[in-house]
């Protein structure tokens, strides 16, 4: 008897869709390692391999593989049709919107958001979950919530999503950072120094790294990673080393001054903050996404 949960079957599914480890990352918004690791976990319970993996080409499933290709489709056909139906039937009956936010924006971005809408609608209840990008893209992949709002580096892969604003990223630094009072900072002096960062792994971490490699800013020495924008902007006041994060996760800090932001003489691209969904939505988270449009 499989028991396997639905999310390994949902990501082994993936790889089979997408082509391969890597583009299954993709769609999925994780990181590929975490793929890698997912398929392990089931090959390890099953005791055989799934996959022929040949470096270039798309991986083959093997016998046991597609015996449980089979298995895992209508395993996931009939989770879905269930959780659908459920979330339906609440929806209805209490007019409630399941949503997940990443945790860097839940706090401040869409706190009033939150509190304007339920007021102009007193008859939704807000179900709100908070995560990383992972556990949010997780969360609405398996139709657990209606809308995510997460920050990306554009178009969700698999899922509709709507742009609802941009989101610089940082580079910050203590007030007694040498490049604190520094204008027109190059790639070559921020490399000098140690980076606090999120998990090398996560979602995150490869979006920031890509934006800064862009603008000249790459092998960058890690001091510490730390799962969490808390403890990385508590390490970058308490030492001497940079943390790239997300303006909204940090903007108190600046404004207070506590923290400096790197004047980079070549500014990274913005992260997106996007809803994304699957269609069709219940009315209620209808309703949220219409009015996240018409916020400004």
């Amino acid at each position: 008897m499989i028991s396997a949960s639905a999310r390994r079957l949902s990501v082994f599914k993936s790889v089979i869709d997408a082509g391969g480890f890597s583009a299954a990352a993709l769609r999925l918004g994780i990181a590929q390692p975490s793929v890698g690791a997912h398929i392990k976990a089931l090959e390890l319970q099953i005791g055989q391999k799934l996959f022929f993996r040949h470096r270039g080409a798309r991986p083959q499933l093997t016998k046991a593989g597609e015996t449980l290709q089979a298995y895992a489709i209508d395993f996931l056909q009939k989770s879905q049709a269930t959780t659908l139906t459920l979330s339906d039937l609440r929806s209805s009956d209490t007019h409630e919107v399941s949503l997940a936010l990443h945790r860097d924006v839940a706090p401040k971005m869409m706190a009033t958001y939150l509190a304007n809408f339920t007021r102009s609608y007193p008859k939704v209840r807000m179900v709100t979950r908070t995560g990383t990008i992972e556990d949010v893209m997780t969360l609405v992949h398996e139709h657990v919530v209606s809308l995510a709002i997460v920050l990306t580096a554009g178009s969700v892969s698999g899922l509709r999503s709507e742009l609802l604003s941009p989101i610089p990223l940082w580079l910050v630094v203590a007030p007694d950072h040498p490049l604190a009072k520094r204008k027109k900072v190059q790639p070559e002096d921020v490399l000098r120094f140690p980076f606090f960062t999120g998990l090398r792994n996560s979602r995150y971490m490869q979006m920031a790294g890509k934006a800064l490699k862009d603008v000249g800013i790459s092998q960058f020495d890690i001091a510490m990673e730390l799962q969490d924008s808390v403890s990385i902007k508590e390490m970058v006041r308490l030492r001497q080393g940079i943390a790239m994060l997300p303006s909204c996760a940090v903007d108190q800090e600046v404004a207070a001054g506590t923290l400096v932001v790197v004047q980079l003489a070549k500014r990274p691209r913005d992260f997106e903050l996007r809803c994304a969904y699957y269609a069709p939505l219940p009315p209620a988270a209808s309703d949220f996404l219409r009015y996240l449009r018409q916020k400004d």
